[in-house]
């Protein structure tokens, strides 16, 4: 164990210093540099893990300390959040440096347009993809194991009705967060496929498992119920007249100014 958590950190310092000089505009993974990327998501995430398990493994076999389950948590929440601020720094250090490689190797390159794949393509699936993954992580683990919460009818169909709302709620900021630029042309078309998706999924674990319709499976139902509002709201919204105006109420100011074409120039004052 000991020489593993020697060698992790050896191995990925030295993997860091050797992949630097390929940086270069041409080598890229959806259009990060390959470098960056690499840094971003494989040496990256290994040194957060290995640093948990460095931290643990100091914890209850090093140090002879007698530390409650609390304070374990308190400990590994607080490291666990400036890791995450170190994350953040390194994601935007990679993104920055992927444009001056961009601009670096043209200098008519539209580094713009490229930020706003980011922006629009990267950043909203990352964040709508990761948060139905972690509601549906929590509704199949309430499968598996129950909720000790009370009885009451009047508590579980009233989060049954939250969820058919946090499920409209989800579907109108995901359609909000389409500005229907010519790289986001299928961008609603994934989402959803992505709705869909998790439904099934739930509805195999409901044919699958069958889950008592109580507040001890509540994560799921919930989950479930959220998934079924959204599914159902994308299949009709886009049908509507209605809907074109509700979303013209609901945009933000400059919405769609970042589609290709429609920028804005600014003329310099100073």
């Amino acid at each position: 164990m000991k020489i593993l958590l020697f060698f992790i950190p050896v191995l990925a310092t030295i993997s860091g210093f050797l992949i630097y000089r390929l940086q270069s505009a041409k080598k890229q993974i959806f259009r990060l540099d390959l470098v960056q990327f690499i840094y971003l998501f494989v040496l990256a995430p290994t040194m957060f893990v290995w640093l948990k398990s460095f931290l643990f493994y100091l914890l209850r076999k090093e140090i002879d300390l007698k530390i409650s389950a609390t304070e374990i948590f308190i400990i590994d929440t607080a490291f666990s959040m400036v890791s995450f601020i170190i994350v953040i720094a390194i994601a935007i250090h990679s993104l920055t440096k992927t444009f001056w490689l961009r601009r670096h190797a043209d200098e008519d390159f539209d580094i713009y347009h490229l930020s706003e794949y980011f922006h629009l393509w990267w950043s909203h699936i990352a964040l709508w993809v990761g948060l139905m993954l972690l509601l549906s992580f929590l509704s199949i683990v309430n499968v598996f194991v129950p909720l000790d919460f009370g009885q009451s009818k009047l508590q579980f169909y009233s989060l049954l009705i939250l969820g058919l709302i946090c499920g409209l709620v989800l579907f109108l900021v995901i359609r909000l967060s389409d500005a229907a630029d010519v790289l986001q042309n299928s961008y609603m078309r994934l989402m959803k496929l992505t709705f869909v998706f998790f439904f099934v999924v739930h509805v195999g674990f409901y044919f699958i498992f069958d889950p008592d319709f109580s507040m001890n499976r509540i994560a799921y139902w919930l989950v479930f119920s959220i998934f079924f509002s959204a599914v159902f709201i994308s299949t009709f919204f886009e049908k509507r007249v209605k809907s074109k105006k509700l979303k013209k109420m609901l945009i933000h100011r400059g919405w769609g100014e970042n589609k290709k074409g429609t920028r804005r120039t600014v003329k310099n004052c100073f």
